[in-house]
């Protein structure tokens, strides 16, 4: 069983002012907190479920292509050069040089520290056991990254356009997509500075 995992790392953060990915959060820049939670799942999917993992980065920034090179070497690294159209554009690089044989293409954001590797792991073991082809995070109902679909989707992938990303696909199919509930924090993400400000202090006060 085979896995491209997509990691989304193209965002203007217009919101933020400045480019957020690149910021200091715990000591490592925004983005690499997530990248080594994907590293992690994809050697735990690997050791306990013999699941092979690719691990796709996909970033218009060469400060994010090339800053992680040492800590995650293995990561394939690809330039966007249509950042501009958003997200969609993030999910149709990634699945394009995803492998042709992947049983599933899994897509996380870039601006959530928080989502452990563990859980990760779990939701894309319990995902590809269950009969569904969508499937997404949720805590308290509210959905979020990282999302995963089976490899039926690949046209349709392909073909998003706008700025909605798979939603319009899971808008499509509703009775196809299968849901896990994760902590709360694990879908905290950072728009703004007070965004990060307030999760530094709350992981400082817990």
């Amino acid at each position: 069983m085979k896995v491209s995992m997509i990691y989304m790392a193209s965002g203007f953060g217009k919101r933020y002012g400045t480019n957020k990915l690149i910021t200091e959060f715990r000591g490592e820049p925004l983005y690499l907190h997530g990248l080594l939670s994907l590293q992690k799942a994809a050697k735990l999917l690997e050791k306990t479920e013999k699941i092979n993992c690719q691990l796709i980065l996909i970033s218009q920034y060469e400060r994010v292509l090339s800053g992680s090179v040492e800590q995650v070497p293995e990561a394939e690294r690809f330039f966007n050069e249509d950042s501009d159209q958003g997200i969609t554009a993030s999910i149709k690089l990634g699945t394009e040089v995803a492998w042709d044989n992947a049983d599933a293409y899994l897509y996380f954001v870039a601006d959530q520290p928080c989502m452990a590797g563990e859980t990760i792991a779990r939701f894309v073991s319990e995902f590809m056991k269950s009969k569904k082809g969508i499937g997404c995070v949720c805590a308290k109902g509210h959905r979020g990254s990282p999302n995963i679909f089976r490899r039926r989707y690949k046209k349709e992938l392909l073909a998003l356009e706008g700025d909605q990303g798979g939603r319009q696909i899971m808008q499509k199919y509703p009775q196809e997509i299968w849901m896990m509930e994760v902590d709360e924090r694990e879908l905290k993400d950072i728009d703004q500075p007070a965004d990060l400000t307030a999760l530094r202090l709350e992981l400082e006060n817990t």
